[in-house]
């Protein structure tokens, strides 16, 4: 991306629960802006640095934890750094379906015979 600012916001849809950000180039004043309903994750080099929640955040390395202590070159405000942005949607999904594919064997410890165990969700629809 080019320019001074960019803005980093979810594009997923509402039945995703987690979503990364295409964009892992950030220079220094992106506009980070996380919904409501999320939290947005910020990944240095692999590790979680900081957790932003709901509003406009700017990613300018003086205000991530660590960030400008890892980078740790002044080489003006547009410098990218590698970096990666999960968001998190946090509404509750009542229509998700879960369960096994199929049976799961499993065998009794007290009286040693195999069981068959399955688990499904029930659709009230």
């Amino acid at each position: 991306m080019s320019g001074i600012t960019q803005i980093i916001k979810y594009e997923g849809d509402n039945d995703t629960f987690i979503w990364k950000h295409p964009v892992e180039d950030f220079n220094t004043w992106t506009q980070l802006i996380v919904h409501e309903s999320q939290e947005a994750i910020f990944f240095l080099n692999g590790q979680a640095l900081d957790l932003f929640g709901p509003g406009r955040h700017t990613l300018d390395t003086q205000h991530i934890p660590l960030v400008s202590e890892i980078l740790n070159k002044p080489a003006g405000d547009n410098t990218p750094f590698h970096c990666e942005v999960y968001f998190i949607n946090r509404t509750e999904q009542l229509a998700i379906r879960w369960g096994t594919d199929s049976r799961i064997q499993y065998m009794e410890p007290v009286y040693h015979f195999p069981l068959q165990i399955v688990q499904f969700a029930i659709n009230f629809e």
